[in-house]
Order: C-alpha cells, then structure tokens, then sequence
C-alpha cells in the first residue's frame, strides 16, 4: 500500500486544510501511478498528516517551533 507521509507544525492548518492536503497528494500519486501504466490505485493509498509537537523539528540545523 502506498503511503504518504506529511509532518507539519502542530496547529498549523485546520482540519479541511488537512483534508484538502490529503486529497491533492492522493490525486498527484493516483495520477502518477496511472501514467506508469499502474491502474488506478486511489483506493489503496494511505495519506498520514502528522503534527509535531512546539520545538519538534527543524529546518537548516535549527530547531523551529
């Protein structure tokens, strides 16, 4: 199963920004896979958003957050 994977800052977007977020991923892999000549594989794609916590990552060397 193909799975997508976004880590954001926690609180950073709302849920239908979320939601809308996943679905444009979907879409991009979906469309990717059919011009492979992989079929539709929409069904079977997981899209996880995960939010990291205050200080929980970093960009450059430098914790952000």
């Amino acid at each position: 199963m193909p799975t997508i994977r976004v880590m954001i800052p926690a609180g950073a977007w709302s849920k239908e920004e979320k939601g809308q977020i996943a679905a444009e991923l979907t879409d991009t892999l979906n469309r990717v896979a059919q011009e492979a000549g992989k079929g539709d594989i929409r069904q079977y794609i997981n899209a996880q958003i995960q939010e990291t916590a205050e200080g929980g990552y970093a960009i450059g060397g430098n914790v952000v957050g």
